[in-house]
């Protein structure tokens, strides 16, 4: 088996035991960089804290931990909102300050129908970002209702490849929406989210992290406690 002098690992917070140790086997003296974000662990071996993660790697060096403080990427304005989420989805981590001050304040839309409204909420988005891109982020089971609407407007959009995002506008299952980011995000029904998703709160939080200009959250359904006070 080849072993390696020093192994690099993102997302290691998704790595089940297996994998964890694999990336021991692999190791040849201990030496690991490994990030991740806890808040984001959403898999389905989610992991709860750093404790978890380091059991199952090399022990042969004492771990170093650094936490990132400083977020550079979501304006202020937008982390205020997904801080909630993170009370509820990992109480014992704080939010990243955000260095950017800038940003439009973040819009919760109550509509009764939800096929009559979305459309017209994408393109609100459009014109807003100009010639920037938009994820529409909805829960799996809302998918094929969300790219019938957009079709039934005459919406293009595409859908998150292992490159990104390749059209202007993608509906993106949320399941599939880490890692990415965009100008805005169309958050659809944050509830039915919370509730289909193993890791609900969690995953709404990734959801409401991936925007770096704007943020709406477009429900017919009650938001979830930790949004609507």
């Amino acid at each position: 088996m080849r072993t390696y002098g020093h192994i690099v690992v993102d997302e290691i917070q998704d790595m089940s035991p297996m994998d964890l140790r694999m990336l021991d086997r692999r190791s040849l003296n201990g030496s690991m960089t490994v990030v991740g974000d806890i808040a984001q662990a959403t898999g389905a071996w989610a992991h709860h804290d750093w404790d978890s993660i380091l059991d199952h790697l090399p022990d042969r060096r004492p771990a170093r931990r650094n936490e990132l403080t400083v977020g550079y990427r979501i304006p202020a304005p937008l982390m205020d909102v997904a801080a909630r989420v993170l009370s509820s989805a990992a109480p014992d981590l704080a939010p990243p300050v955000s260095v950017r001050s800038d940003g439009d304040p973040p819009r919760f839309v109550k509509v009764v129908d939800m096929a009559a409204d979305l459309a017209a909420a994408v393109l609100a988005e459009l014109e807003a970002v100009e010639t920037g891109n938009l994820a529409v982020v909805v829960a799996r089971s809302q998918v094929a209702e969300v790219e019938q609407v957009l079709v039934g407007a005459g919406i293009e959009f595409g859908r998150p490849t292992r490159r990104g995002l390749d059209e202007r506008v993608a509906v993106v299952p949320v399941s599939l929406v880490k890692g990415l980011e965009v100008d805005a995000a169309l958050v659809v029904e944050p509830a039915r989210i919370v509730r289909e998703q193993d890791q609900g709160m969690r995953a709404l939080y990734v959801a409401l992290t991936r925007a770096t200009r704007r943020l709406t959250i477009l429900h017919t359904e009650p938001l979830p406690p930790v949004l609507s006070t």
